[in-house]
């Protein structure tokens, strides 16, 4: 067994929130079993209606909902003093310090906070000198929005004016800013992450190697995610035991002392039982490597607008091993960006090499036209591709323009799995199984527009990527049935421990869970894409 890593989320919320579905843990007593279920010790909560609308009233409702909850530390909304609608700075911390509040959270787009000098200036004065941690949260909504939201540049002026203030960005998604967000941390040694918004496949590694543990920090962001998801993403991460137990909950900890008041309890937290052998093994850090996984989505390649991957292939297979991934279906990265034949080839080269691991699927790009696609897929099933590709959604081809069916017919001569990023209506999908019922038609990210359809197309299958919201793997068993689902990591865009968690950690019978991380795959790949048997 491994050691134990006390976990410390940094953010979550309670309250009825504007887009509350019913089930969803708001109340203090169903957070604390949702932090059972996830083996999370302790929680910086903030109230959904300082979030959402009124930082005053919620900032007032959260000391009641925590109240007698010493494993919820509250947080409270910041806004612009000159509106006069909080206590004055000075007063606003000593208030903080006296009702044991953790930290200030600034929704700065939310509340149009500017955070210019003359707009957040006057807050940040007395925050800098009391050492009151500061998360700046750009979203709109606080279940998610647009990706890459936070401005860096008033991020790095705001830190350079306060290098005494701790500040953590956290957001949605950080994907393409990435690169912004690696020059600003070398820029701002007083700058931390919140690594909720850190999807990317070995991230954490690359953080902790460029500018150290201290500044990383994970939240869950319940009740909107599955906590498993940042959980999983660290805890099977490669990285010392020392520097786990920092980013777990040392280091939030560490910046939540400037306050007196707050006190910690995690040695007094102990868990239910797990539900499962998967959940068991997961929530205790145990090897995954025996519980068998099919993959059905993986990239190949090294760079694009979106990834920054220093993986080699043999990396890769290493990372897979790790996780008791058997096989895994790839195509090209930089193909989905750029030129498919040479990001093709490349995928061809480590399926030569790794016959039994991977699974090639050959990327096309429909607006090459009929000859042309044509032409990449026969040169694609003389290497040994299994699959078929497409993406017409980022190459910025209509989803039922004409040459989908290019692609749908070729894999129906030979038999074949398809991919596809977004496949359009529920119409078009109908129409495509039932013309190419030959065809193994995968839908390359988790929808529900199929659900009505799925029950008429039997060669019709769902990835599981991403699956990050609250029990959205239950969900998805429910509407579409646990034999439907494929697990899909989306490596080397994202870490595989990602896209497991929310299946380990999923309330449905373990016989489900297997189906999903493997069996279904497993015998779908006996059936399709045999050309060797032709």
């Amino acid at each position: 067994m491994s050691s134990p890593i006390t976990w410390f989320d940094a953010c979550c919320f309670l309250g009825r929130n504007v887009h509350y579905r019913e089930g969803q843990p708001i109340t203090p007593e169903a957070l604390l079993a949702e932090m059972d279920h996830f083996g999370i010790h302790e929680a910086l909560v903030l109230d959904a209606l300082a979030a959402e609308a009124n930082p005053a009233a919620g900032n007032r409702r959260i000391l009641e909902l925590t109240h007698g909850h010493p494993r919820l530390h509250p947080a409270w909304t910041g806004l612009m003093p000159q509106t006069k609608e909080l206590p004055p700075p000075r007063d606003l911390v000593a208030q903080m310090r006296e009702q044991g509040v953790g930290a200030l959270f600034l929704f700065y787009h939310k509340f149009e906070i500017r955070l210019e000098d003359w707009g957040i200036d006057p807050l940040l004065e007395p925050l800098a000198e009391a050492g009151v941690p500061v998360f700046l949260c750009p979203n709109v909504q606080i279940d998610g929005g647009r990706d890459n939201p936070t401005d860096w540049d008033q991020v790095v002026q705001l830190c350079r004016r306060f290098p005494s203030l701790p500040v953590v960005v956290t957001e949605s998604r950080t994907y393409r800013a990435q690169r912004a967000g690696y020059a600003a941390l070398a820029a701002c040694p007083n700058l931390h992450l919140d690594l909720s918004a850190w999807w990317l496949h070995r991230a954490v590694e690359r953080l902790c190697r460029e500018f150290g543990p201290q500044r990383l920090l994970w939240g869950s962001q319940l009740p909107f995610r599955c906590a498993a998801v940042p959980m999983m993403q660290i805890a099977y991460s490669d990285l010392s035991e020392e520097t786990l137990a920092l980013i777990a909950g040392g280091n939030l900890r560490r910046l939540l002392s400037w306050n007196e008041n707050v006190r910690f309890v995690t040695d007094q937290v102990v868990f239910p039982p797990a539900d499962d052998r998967l959940h068991h093994a997961a929530r205790e850090r145990l090897s995954l490597r025996d519980f068998p996984v099919y993959d059905c989505h993986g990239h190949l390649g090294r760079s694009s607008p979106n990834h920054i991957v220093e993986d080699t292939v043999e990396d890769l297979v290493a990372e897979m091993d790790k996780f008791g991934v058997r096989v895994c279906c790839v195509f090209s990265l930089e193909g989905v960006f750029s030129d498919e034949t040479w990001g093709n080839d490349l995928v061809a080269e480590a399926v030569r090499r790794y016959p039994d691991r991977f699974v090639g699927f050959t990327l096309v790009n429909p607006h090459r036209g009929e000859r042309l696609m044509r032409e990449d897929l026969e040169r694609g099933l003389a290497q040994g591709m299994r699959g078929i590709k497409l993406i017409a959604h980022y190459h910025g081809y209509p989803p039922e323009g004409p040459n989908i069916d290019v692609a749908c017919a070729f894999a129906q001569e030979h038999g074949l799995l398809v991919l596809n990023h977004h496949w359009g209506s529920a119409e078009q999908v109908q129409r495509l199984c039932t013309t190419y019922p030959d065809v193994c038609f995968i839908a390359g990210h988790s929808t529900l527009e199929y659900v009505e359809v799925a029950p008429r197309c039997p060669n019709l299958y769902i990835c599981t990527c991403p699956f990050l919201g609250w029990r959205q793997t239950e969900e998805f068993v429910a509407q579409y049935g646990a034999d439907r689902l494929l697990f899909g990591s989306d490596l080397s865009d994202l870490p595989i421990a990602w896209g497991l968690a929310p299946i380990y950690y999923a309330r449905i019978p373990e016989a489900d869970k297997r189906k999903i991380l493997g069996e279904n795959l497993r015998g779908l790949l006996d059936r399709y894409g045999r050309i060797g048997a032709e």
